[in-house]
């Protein structure tokens, strides 16, 4: 769970967002629900109603597929992991598919992840060798230990578990220490030796083999190496020294060797903006684009990833440029610690603080494809769970895009909670409203949900999470499908303003020609004066045989006129398009 951070947000950007998120909070379902223009309306300036940009689960599944085949042939090397051989395909994929729509700039933000390479751990005495395993955060030795003696911190209730500083006390200086697993976290018992100026310390696992993803806490150079021993080992070596010291003997020595290097790795961000739109203000969408290195990650999260490349298609091929920058972003390292983001949002507000402030809303798409899925919204409101994070000023009408748009298709949808534990964290402790889908990991699918969504109660919402199972074809295109055009809504409502649909304008009157003079009116009976008033005429009925059968007859003089009217109304829907497309074609070479 992430620590809750607030930020204040500036005056100029608070207004900024305020007046952004005003507009789409006033925004109904489906966008001020504009009339069929009349024949002769005028060339809109712009979109009269939001729309879903056309974005549907097949164009995502294509996207999809792609990054599937990327992952699984690096299944060797990592898969998609964040520094690994299939990252860097991806990438490349992405790049090229991005550069192919021609409304979008691509970058790489380059940044480096702090970490560690890691070799063999060792404890030798005499002739027995015992294999050590890795502390998570724990120093190693720079060169080998050499003769150092073995000791035990004194008796505890529960074993030898160095908790307690004062067990320490008869240990000499650069003494090899075993310590046993509980009560305590592995990071006291580290300190607790390298107070007294040990040259390393072993701690021994309570539960069968070493000791996995055991951390010491944040790293200390100064602390004193760390390594792990299983059960079995640890009580072999503190028999063997309390015996020693039981027949006042000298206590056996041993060398110690944990071979590990601590190192900066770099790797990066993916970062595409459209060409259109404001520059001051910036709707930032992003997934995270690595996997971890047990399974191709297709959901997680290729899918989100997928989905934006999708997006990126249909928003250059979408008639209208976008209002406000559209920033797409493919994080990288999320898996370790959503470094990525953290990374992006943190060189921001330390380098380009104006810039950070022109973000007026990040969206995040993390997993839209799970196999027992939900459809899953970010609870802004907290209707559903108290959010652990402080929520953002106005990250509440960023939950309502995406209800108001699954209400009015009549998608059942279920609240997740705002928890900050995706790439949205880093924006939201900045103060940037967010949102965004989740279609579920780990977490146990609910009757009623299963009632509502179909699937299994009792068992997680995605079954394949970081598993080696996390390949397209367990992939649940059903959620892909709901998910889609939610995403293409959400996108239009914030990227583009809606515009009043162009008032009708009359077509000009025919010309006369000169040479042909108009008829005089002619007297409507015997006798009668003449008068200019309009006469009803008759077109009269084709020759039989004409094969036009009743409908000659059916409205008489009104099927001359349509005829013409059609006529106008296609020369007219010609030209139309053609200026649209004109417009279209120079507003995104102008910008």
């Amino acid at each position: 769970m992430h620590k809750t951070h607030t930020t204040k947000t500036p005056s100029s950007l608070s207004s900024r967002r305020v007046r952004t998120l005003a507009v789409v909070a006033a925004v109904g379902l489906f966008g001020g629900g504009a009339l069929a223009q009349p024949a002769w309306a005028a060339v809109p300036e712009g979109p009269t109603e939001h729309t879903t940009l056309g974005l549907t689960g097949e164009q995502v599944m294509a996207h999809l597929a792609e990054l599937a085949e990327i992952s699984e042939s690096y299944s060797a090397e990592g898969y998609r992991i964040w520094n690994g051989p299939g990252y860097e395909a991806s990438a490349t994929y992405v790049e090229e598919a991005l550069e192919a729509t021609g409304a979008f700039t691509v970058e790489r933000q380059v940044f480096t992840v702090d970490d560690v390479v890691e070799g063999p751990v060792t404890l030798t005495v005499g002739e027995a060798v015992y294999t050590g395993g890795h502390m998570i955060n724990a120093e190693g030795t720079a060169t080998p230990v050499v003769g150092a003696p073995l000791a035990i911190p004194a008796a505890e209730e529960g074993g030898r578990l160095g908790c307690d500083p004062a067990s320490f006390a008869a240990i000499p200086a650069g003494s090899i220490v075993i310590v046993q697993r509980g009560v305590c976290a592995f990071g006291e018992k580290v300190a607790n030796a390298t107070a007294v100026d040990a040259s390393a310390v072993f701690i021994a696992n309570n539960v069968p083999g070493l000791i996995e993803n055991g951390t010491v806490g944040d790293r200390d150079e100064s602390a004193a190496p760390a390594g792990s021993l299983t059960p079995e080992d640890g009580q072999t070596l503190i028999d063997l020294v309390g015996a020693a010291q039981e027949a006042e003997e000298p206590v056996p020595t041993a060398d110690a060797v944990i071979e590990k290097e601590f190192v900066e790795v770099p790797t990066f961000n993916v970062i595409a903006e459209s060409v259109a739109g404001d520059p001051e203000d910036v709707v930032v969408i992003g997934a995270h684009l690595d996997g971890v290195d047990a399974g191709p990650g297709v959901n997680d999260n290729a899918s989100g990833s997928a989905a934006l490349l999708a997006l990126a298609d249909q928003v250059a091929a979408y008639e209208f440029p976008n209002d406000r920058k559209i920033r797409l972003a493919f994080w990288g390292a999320e898996e370790i610690g959503l470094l990525g983001s953290t990374h992006y949002v943190t060189d921001l507000a330390a380098n380009d603080p104006a810039a950070l402030e022109r973000i007026s809303s990040y969206l995040n798409y993390d997993m839209i494809g799970s196999d027992n899925y939900t459809v899953g919204v970010y609870d802004a409101d907290q209707s559903t769970f108290e959010a652990p994070v402080t929520v953002p000023e106005g990250s509440i009408e960023l939950e309502a895009i995406f209800t108001d748009y699954f209400d009015g298709v009549e998608q059942p949808w279920v609240d997740s909670e705002f928890s900050g534990r995706s790439d949205y964290q880093a924006f939201i402790e900045a103060g940037i409203p967010a949102g965004g889908l989740f279609s579920g990991a780990d977490t146990i699918k609910t009757e009623e949900e299963a009632a509502i969504f179909g699937g299994t109660a009792g068992e997680p919402l995605d079954s394949n999470y970081h598993r080696p199972t996390d390949t397209l074809e367990n992939v649940n295109r059903e959620s892909v499908d709901a998910f889609a055009p939610a995403i293409g809504w959400a996108a239009h409502v914030l990227a583009w303003d809606l515009v009043d649909a162009q008032p009708p304008v009359s077509p000009e009157p025919e010309p006369t020609d000169p040479a042909v003079p108009s008829p005089e009116p002619e007297p409507t009976g015997p006798g009668a004066e003449p008068t200019t008033e309009p006469v009803e005429t008759v077109t009269p009925a084709p020759a039989a045989g004409s094969g036009r059968g009743d409908l000659a007859t059916t409205g008489g003089s009104s099927v001359a006129p349509f005829a013409l009217a059609a006529g106008v109304l296609l020369l007219g829907g010609v030209a139309v398009s053609a200026l649209a497309a004109s417009r279209h074609r120079r507003i995104r070479s102008e910008s």
